[in-house]
């Protein structure tokens, strides 16, 4: 086996098993832990919601709402540009797919431009705008040094007097805020929608107004929301390999998808040998595999207040369903085997000539064709919109025999890799594409390191990953594109 999940075990600091919690009570220690009681079940909630030690608990109960729209404006008017002009905001994972989300479900991007890619190509498209047009840089990052979050903030300068501003665990005003409205380190990417700074100035920036009516809905309804997201979850099984599926509405985008599939997948998944479920977000309850338990969020209104309801009622539920299997819900340590190889993995090269875009599914078949203990594909393409670009899941799935997904890297290392490194029956087949070497130096070094998180994840997975160079055309994207199922 790849991976090397921990067995589950008691309750850190705590002899209180959460397991045997109804949903009640469950849930009236979430919000006792929030609160800051470290006593019985609240202090094993706590335990189970720490990293670097601190309790990542900010998802739980809405701060009031003046406090949050005081600290939403000081980050608004430290970024120095005015309402309508345009706000880049930099992040990895839930982050940005939050900020997608967000720009789904209200129409258009109306000023809000989330860029989490260091694909050359989607870095040109946020830079395209005149020259001194003005432009905020919001840039997103819990220790303030993530790898991508820097690079891109280096190949994407604010503009027009705009300026860069940092969300982090530690707040520095004017440079930098908390990441929480606290302003304590209560936050993690997987559940910072929608209580986080980041997913709150983002709302604010596509429609201010809109977040002023919704957020003190949430506020009067959280209670009841929460109640009902525990309830569903006790009805998860607390060991073996229960099956997820959260049905998303049919206008449901990327951004959407991407964050639930991040939230199911690293707060629950590769974590335990006694706990393994699988979580996949669908438009509809239909699959060739029945579920155990489904999360409906098929009916949720596009506008925002269903929206922030729909993320608190999806993070409370798969929160739960972690916390009553012993999980450390917040953590997600097996992304550690791929960042640690990344000043070694130039190192790795492709393990096949370049090949069409078109030609990878009958590609993947013969190299799957000696191993039938991989009984499930992901492909994922390192550079922008590859979802879209590559040949669709249904095409993977006909020609090899395998269920498939396709992603795009490195969003797929942030909602998938937690859960797919510790799963040995998972395999990967991971496309890249010449880099354009006209660009930028910041913009090449972005390049370069998208090039090595794709060569760091190869290496990650030995004997169940296969490493690929696409063929391109002016585009920049694979030459030759296969349509349809």
């Amino acid at each position: 086996m790849t991976g090397h999940p921990r067995p589950a075990g008691p309750v850190r600091g705590s002899g209180v098993g959460l397991a045997g919690l109804d949903a009640d009570e469950l849930w009236s220690a979430l919000r006792a832990a929030a609160a800051g009681s470290r006593a019985g079940a609240a202090r094993a909630v706590a335990d189970r919601c720490t990293v670097a030690g601190s309790a990542r608990l900010g998802w739980v109960s809405p701060p009031p709402w003046p406090v949050v729209d005081s600290g939403v404006a000081a980050v608004r008017a430290a970024l120095g540009v005015p309402d309508g002009a345009e706000v880049v905001l930099l992040g990895t994972g839930g982050w940005c797919f939050a900020a997608r989300a967000l720009i789904e479900t209200i129409g258009g991007s109306a000023g809000l431009t989330p860029l989490d890619s260091l694909d050359p190509a989607a870095i040109g498209r946020v830079l395209d705008p005149r020259a001194g047009t003005p432009r905020g840089v919001l840039a997103v990052s819990g220790s303030g040094t993530t790898l991508e979050t820097r690079l891109l903030a280096g190949a994407v300068p604010p503009g027009g007097g705009g300026r860069l501003v940092w969300l982090r665990d530690e707040g520095t005003p004017p440079d930098a805020f908390a990441l929480s409205p606290r302003g304590v380190p209560d936050q993690v990417a997987m559940l910072g929608a929608p209580l986080s700074t980041a997913f709150l100035t983002a709302a604010a920036v596509l429609d201010a107004a809109a977040l002023a009516a919704a957020y003190p809905r949430l506020v009067a309804r959280c209670h009841r929301i929460g109640l009902a997201a525990a309830r569903r979850a006790v009805a998860v099984p607390t060991q073996g390999a229960p099956r997820i599926r959260i049905v998303v509405p049919s206008w449901g985008g990327p951004g959407l998808r991407n964050w639930l599939l991040q939230l199911g997948r690293q707060v629950l998944g590769g974590k335990t040998d006694d706990f393994r479920p699988t979580v996949e977000v669908t438009a509809d309850d239909v699959g060739s595999v029945p579920p155990d338990v489904v999360l409906d969020l098929g009916e949720l209104r596009r506008d925002l207040p269903a929206l922030i309801e729909g993320l608190y009622a999806a993070g409370v539920f798969v929160a739960c369903v972690g916390i009553r299997a012993g999980l450390d819900v917040v953590d997600h340590p097996n992304v550690r085997a791929y960042k640690d190889r990344l000043a070694h993995a130039c190192a790795d090269r492709p393990s096949h000539r370049p090949v069409a875009a078109a030609d990878l599914p009958g590609l993947a078949a013969t190299w799957l064709t000696r191993r039938p203990e991989l009984t499930r594909l992901h492909v994922v393409g390192y550079w922008s919109a590859a979802a879209r670009t590559l040949p669709s899941a249904g095409r993977f799935a006909a020609v090899t025999g395998r269920p498939c997904e396709v992603h795009e890297g490195s969003a797929w290392n942030h909602h998938s890799f937690q859960a797919v490194y510790a799963d040995p029956t998972v395999a990967v087949l991971i496309a890249t594409t010449d880099t354009d070497t006209g660009a930028s130096p910041p913009v090449r070094a972005a390049a370069r390191t998208l090039h090595t998180i794709a060569a760091a994840t190869h290496g990650s997975l030995p004997g169940r990953s296969l490493l690929v160079t696409t063929g391109h055309g002016r585009s920049g994207h694979p030459a030759a594109v296969a349509g349809g199922d």
